[in-house]
């Protein structure tokens, strides 16, 4: 017997989603996008009906919304805006879910989804807030745990340095390499930002790129040069990055947010620094530990719980609607941590 409610109850309901309506020129705004409303279907046999709480603001989605086949999951013009949400199933022909489990997944932005039950993560909310499995403790909380703890490796008495230190994924892994004794700087746009990186998450030193001597300051942090670059950046700071790193050090490609809208996306010219050092340049994408996110997730519950790794995120309030809004303000450096949006169904 299946769990379900009334059948009928889901072509009751008016799904809200977001299309994009043309390719952005620079960094995409609300005009770029459009909210159309459709009645939900009745569930077929094997399916279930998920409805958002939280929707996931990621930068990445620049990348694929430019006007290129160059890379994966590309939104066309008319096409539902990809994206993850957490939620809530609120009905079930599928044995697997019943209605009340929470859920997270690739779901696209929008208020209800239909899934067949592939590709989504059950959210055990006593172990993180369902929020948290959006941010800290899902993709980006992820993305740090391995990049830093399996790639990069940082040890006691080494100096590393996050680019885009204040964002989803930087955050996390300033605090874990803290957690291995390193001596960890922070490059982030803001004062307001450096003084949270430093009080809040720990970091020892913080350090705004727009300071027209930067990189002096970096100088002077680095006297030993840095063992590791974690960049989620690229562009100018990771290229003025290379010119310290260290002997056999390691620069790992995170992300490349100043690039995601670039017409002509520019790569380092100060890569002969690795050759001299005998260092690194080294890509990462988390999909490769997919077969052990239930092994960090138990490791940094034990973590959050010890008081040892906070989970940040920077929460809106709103609905479909908002989400063009809140992805520019991404864009101009408003979150400190992982960027959300709280649905009115989350209350």
């Amino acid at each position: 017997m299946f769990n379900t409610f009334m059948s009928a109850k889901s072509t009751e309901r008016v799904n809200q989603q977001l299309f994009l309506k043309r390719v952005p020129t620079g960094i995409a705004g609300p005009d770029d996008f459009e909210v159309r409303e459709a009645r939900i279907p009745a569930l077929k046999e094997g399916e279930l009906l998920i409805e958002s709480h939280y929707l996931g603001v990621d930068a990445a989605l620049r990348l694929i919304i430019r006007d290129s086949d160059e890379f994966l999951f590309r939104v066309k013009p008319g096409d539902l805006v990809h994206g993850s949400f957490a939620g809530r199933v609120v009905e079930s022909r599928n044995l697997n879910y019943s209605p009340g489990d929470h859920v997270l997944g690739s779901l696209g932005i929008q208020r209800f989804a239909i899934s067949n039950g592939e590709g989504l993560e059950r959210c055990d909310i006593n172990q993180a807030p369902l929020d948290a499995w959006l941010g800290g403790f899902g993709v980006s909380g992820l993305t740090a745990y391995f990049s830093i703890l399996e790639e990069c490796r940082p040890q006691p008495g080494q100096t590393v340095l996050i680019n885009g230190a204040a964002g989803a994924v930087g955050c996390i892994a300033g605090q874990l390499c803290k957690m291995a004794g390193a001596k960890t700087i922070g490059l982030t746009g803001s004062t307001e930002k450096c003084g949270w990186l430093v009080d809040e998450l720990g970091y020892d030193l913080a350090i705004n790129y727009k300071d027209d001597d930067w990189f002096e300051q970096l100088e002077r942090a680095a006297p030993e040069r840095l063992d590791v670059i974690f960049d989620n950046v690229g562009g100018e700071l990771l290229n003025q990055s290379l010119k310290l790193i260290g002997m056999r050090g390691i620069a790992l490609l995170c992300g490349s947010t100043s690039q995601y809208a670039a017409e002509e996306m520019q790569g380092p010219s100060n890569y002969i620094w690795l050759g001299t050092m005998r260092a690194r340049l080294q890509g990462f994408v988390i999909f490769d530990y997919a077969h052990r996110y239930g092994e960090a997730r138990t490791k940094m519950a034990n973590w959050i719980r010890d008081g040892r790794l906070k989970l940040p995120s920077w929460t809106r309030e709103g609905d479909i609607s908002d989400f063009p809004a809140v992805f520019q303000q991404l864009y101009e450096g408003k979150n400190l941590g992982k960027a959300l949006i709280k649905l009115p169904s989350a209350d």
